[in-house]
């Protein structure tokens, strides 16, 4: 069964990405995440996320910061180092969001949002090895 393993701990700060200033969650620990999909997952100490890319006219629904932040800061490592493709990294959030306790209901939208509206990537071999490692029990 797929688990956060530790709790999130991380501070809310600004980040100028591109030309503008951006809310960021910036990791105070490693944030590690076992998955039945992936295996094992560490996202590091300094990785900062901007939460769930949600466009601002549809926040009081989905917040960036909402109850699964957790899910979006591992998606968003997925985006940034591509260990896994980007089919392989939604389905992840969708499985990391049942474990952050979001409704099937909700966990789904905001996963077919990813698949049609987010990031398109295959795999990079020249990611971390730490960053995802081998899938338990295979």
């Amino acid at each position: 069964m797929s688990k956060f393993v530790n709790q999130l701990n991380a501070r809310i700060s600004k980040q100028m990405r591109g030309n503008k200033f951006t809310r960021v969650a910036i990791l105070e620990n490693d944030l590690c995440y076992q998955s039945d999909i992936a295996g094992d997952i560490i996202v590091p100490v300094g990785f900062a996320s901007d939460g769930a890319s949600v466009p601002r006219i549809m926040w009081s629904i989905y917040p960036p910061f909402g109850k699964y932040l957790e899910a979006a800061i591992v998606h968003d490592w997925f985006c940034v180092t591509r260990p896994v493709s980007s089919v392989t990294a939604a389905k992840v959030f969708r499985e990391a969001m049942a474990a952050c306790g979001v409704s099937k209901w909700r966990r789904n939208k905001m996963y077919w949002a990813v698949r049609t509206f987010g990031p398109r990537f295959k795999r990079s071999y020249f990611s971390s090895p730490t960053t995802v490692t081998k899938k338990r029990g295979v």
